[in-house]
This record gives structure tokens, sequence and C-alpha cells, in this order.
């Protein structure tokens, strides 16, 4: 859809750029859906980058196996062609790694990432996939006092591990130079990031799937899945009997009764300015040398290799349950106000037209990170998931170690940390929503008052640490609820003791809910 209110923050076209405007992208110009019953050894559910990526590594490691991947839309619909195309490893996170799996397992998880940014720039170099991949560094940059404190904190734990060197810490002066953001107090260079083009990645990764022997069938949505053994995958016409099954679905997980309370649904948006080669190169921005604020509700961004400005922002409508709503696909509320964000950031970009708008959703597990987990009696279901907004390289590690999993392979992988029960559960509703939203208001009032260089309120900056709150399954709602209230309610009692500085960590706003749809 198209409209002509692009300089004042509504976008042209409605739609996705990476897709609807790069003449490239082709991948919906050939589907073939799932019309029979098939017999597999394994079958992958989703074709984005999770399940791509698992197909492909199956196989690498087993090439005899007989895969089928089923995609309920066309592969790169989701979150893997609408992304806002950051390459990078977890150098960023490594105080969140530390403090969740110990030191030791935390470098164990940056290395594998770091196996899985080099596997993939190869794969794309060797498989000649066209998707604008680049490797100029990432910049992340603080812009108020209270986010220097996760900066810092970042580039200290990446020297005390010995990775000092992967991490360029910068001034304030420095900072503004290379984002062209006046407000910048600071920030560090990612010496091993990028960007690349997600949507044409996972075209191409689609073309290697299938010359690799995999079976792909998109426009064929799992409707039912049978935990069995074999199992079978239900789609609308057809059926997967398989020995194994890969569910690779990020949000829509949410829909399967074991993972109903273990997901935030959380939306984001991006939008993509017309080319304005000038006003970039003024600001001191290269392609392949991505963009990240140091807030929670982060802002990020890159400059296309054709010379536009991609601007996302995560956050937005919450869907009641974890429901998937169309507002996560397009919101115009949050286009005007990424808009705006954009051009006060960055106000050469004044100008700019906004020529596409798009948004869509997020699997995020409370703690932050991904895992791989197994279902069902048989064990023969195997899942990954929970990316929190940054999936691009991670999908691959989560990818090559789903194959690990699936064929019971002793590697790196399957014995790393990523492999869990779920990590944490989340309240049922509607205290799931209602504290979603809470948290979500606590988040930005933080935000907002650090910006303008004021200390928030005790209530909020306690309601913002109730992120990291969860509950083992089964346990009641009410021992969260009145944990928060006896917080709130002693935060408000004090006085003093500074402002907290947004953690910088998350690559994704991080409040929603958990489930939606039928289960599966």
């Amino acid at each position: 859809m198209e409209r002509s209110e692009g300089r004042r923050g509504v976008a042209v076209n409605d739609g996705v750029f990476w897709q609807g405007g790069d003449p490239r992208w082709d991948a919906v110009r050939c589907i073939t859906p799932l019309t029979r019953t098939v017999r597999a050894d394994v079958c992958v559910v989703g074709g984005g980058f999770t399940g791509l990526w698992s197909a492909l590594s199956l196989k690498k490691l087993a090439g005899e196996l007989d895969v089928v991947l089923l995609e309920q839309t066309y592969c790169g619909h989701g979150a893997s062609g609408r992304n806002g195309g950051w390459l990078n490893a977890w150098d960023d996170i490594l105080p969140t790694l530390t403090g969740l799996y110990g030191p030791s397992d935390a470098l164990a998880v940056l290395d594998l990432s770091h196996r899985s940014l080099s596997d993939l720039t190869q794969v794309v170099s060797d498989g000649a996939i066209d998707c604008d991949l680049a490797m100029g560094g990432g910049l992340i940059v603080a812009t108020s006092e209270a986010q220097l404190g996760g900066v810092r904190e970042t580039v200290a734990a990446m020297e005390a591990a010995g990775r000092g060197s992967r991490v360029k810490l910068l001034s304030a002066e420095e900072a503004r130079q290379m984002s062209g953001i006046s407000e910048a107090t600071g920030g560090y260079l990612l010496e091993h990031a990028g960007s690349v083009q997600p949507a044409l990645l996972a075209q191409g990764l689609r073309r290697l799937v299938e010359a690799a022997g995999v079976q792909v069938f998109e426009a064929s949505p799992m409707v039912k899945l049978h935990r069995e053994a074999p199992a079978v995958v239900d789609t609308l016409a057809g059926s997967v009997v398989a020995d194994q099954v890969i569910l690779a679905c990020g949000s829509w997980l949410a829909r399967v009764s074991e993972l109903r309370r273990t997901l935030f649904i959380i939306p984001t948006h991006v939008i993509a300015t017309e080319p304005c080669e000038g006003d970039l190169d003024a600001l001191g921005w290269t392609h392949g040398r991505p963009f990240a604020d140091a807030r929670t509700a982060v802002h990020y961004a890159q400059r296309t290799a054709d010379h536009r400005m991609v601007f996302g922002r995560g956050g937005g409508r919450l869907g009641f349950a974890g429901r998937i709503i169309p507002e996560h696909f397009q919101d115009r509320r949050e286009t005007r106000e990424i808009a705006a964000d954009m051009r006060r950031m960055l106000p050469r970009l004044e100008s700019a037209r906004i020529d596409w708008a798009w948004g869509g959703p997020i699997d995020r597990s409370q703690h932050g990170m991904p895992w791989v987990g197994v279902i069902g009696r048989h064990r023969n279901i195997h899942y990954g998931v929970g990316y929190a907004g940054n999936g691009v390289v991670p999908s691959h590690v989560i990818g090559r170690t789903l194959a690990s999993m699936t064929l019971g392979v002793d590697d790196d992988y399957s014995r790393s940390p990523l492999v869990s029960d779920p990590p944490s559960y989340l309240p049922i509703e509607p205290i799931r929503s209602a504290g979603a939203r809470l948290v979500r208001g606590a988040v930005i009032r933080c935000e907002e008052r650090e910006d303008a260089g004021r200390v928030p309120d005790p209530a909020s900056r306690v309601l913002r640490r109730a992120l990291s709150l969860s509950l083992p399954k089964g346990v009641q709602v009410a021992p969260l609820a009145e944990r928060v209230a006896r917080m709130t309610t002693v935060a408000g009692r004090r006085e003093g003791g500074g402002a907290q500085g947004a953690d910088g960590h998350g690559r994704a706003f991080d409040s929603t809910t958990g489930s939606g749809g039928s289960d599966a």
C-alpha cells in the first residue's frame, strides 16, 4: 500500500524494504505447498534462519538424511527477513553470559558465537549469496550518562576475559564523530561485527538448502503436531511423518502448549528512508558498520548498500496472552514515533522521506538468551527459541546445536549451556499482561528521565528491575505480585542512591506476554 506522507513520519510504502524494495528479492516466485503425506528422517518446521541453518547443518553432518522443511508462508517472511541486519557475536553481552552460565561456560558460549559468525560469512562467500554482507564493526553508543555504566561493564568484562582486542572503548567525542549523535556520551566499537541484507541472506540459504537435497514446502503451516514415535506434522493439505522434528518457528512457538509460559512476544518496528548518500556521509555513517544505542528499548540502524537509513526500535503494542496481532506488523503510531526519534537523534535527516515502514514479533526468553530444548515423552521433538531481537548470528549457533541434538552428536554445541529446560516460567494471564505493561511504562519513564539527565523515580527503577523476575513452573502468581509490591514500597521509602543505568545488553524491548492461538 502506498501513501504520500513520507516526510511527515508516515511511510510511503507499508511493507518490508528488504523484500518489496530490493529488486534482487525473488523468494516467492516458486512456492511449492505440501499436498500429500511424506516420510522423512527429520522434519524442520520453520523457514527462517533457525530452520534453514538447522536443515543445512543436518545435511553437512549426515548427508544421507532425508530432511523436509515446512514454512507457513515463504522462507524469510518472519523475523529473519525483516530485522535490522546486525551481524555480531555475543561480545556485547558477556556480563550477561557470565551471570547466567558462570565464567567458564560464558566464554565457551561466546566462542561458539564467534565460530558461527565465521561460519556464516564463509557460507555466504562459498555459496555466492548476494546479501550486501560487510564487516565494518558494530557501533554501540550511550546517549545518556546513565547508559555509560553498561558500556564500561562490557568493555571491562571483555578485557578481563582476555578478549579485549574485540572491543574498542570510545570517548564521547569519538562516539559523536562515528554516530553523528550530538548527545553521545561514549560507547564502544565491536571489531568483529557488520551488517547484512537479511531477506537476501534467507533467500540465499533457501537456495543452498535445496541444493543440499532438502525438500522445501512453503505455504504449508503446521496445524497439528502429533507427539508420537515417529512424530507426525500435519499441514493444511498434507502431513510429514518423521523420526525427529525440529521446531524453528520463532514467535509462533508461543502457541506450543509446553512453551506457552516461557516466552514474551514483543514487537519491533523499522523504517527505511529514501536514499540520502550525502547526509549519511556528512554524519560519518558507513555501510557495514551498524549502530545501536545502549537503551533497553533499543534503537538500532544501518546504512544500506544503496545509501538509505534503516532505523528501528524495540517495543510497541502487546497482544494479550502472547498473541501475534496485526499491530506487530504495521503500527502507524510506532512509525511516527520512530521517525521522530531518528530525526531527534540525527537532525540532518529531518527532511529525509520515509519510504518504507514495517514491523514484526520477536520471541524473548525471560533471561534474554535463546535456548535449545526437547518436548514430548519420546524426546524426539526439538526446538530453539528466545532470541530477544538479536538472531542473525545466534540463529546459526542454535541451528547448529539443534542439528547436533537431533543426531545425538556429542560436541561443543550439544554440551553447551544453551541446551536446557526452559530457563523460567511466566505468570498466568491476566497477571502477565498487566505486569508487562507496568514494567514497560517504567522502562520508558526511566529512560526518558535519564536521557534528560534526571534521576528516575524509585518506583519506576524498581519496576524496571522486575524485568528479571520469573516463576518456576506451577508456582502461584501471588508471591510474584507481592514481591514486586514489596520492592516498590521499600524503594519509595528510600532516598538517593543515584540513577540505575540501563544495562545496554538487550537488543529488544523487554516486556510482554507469552502465548497465543490454539495449542500445537
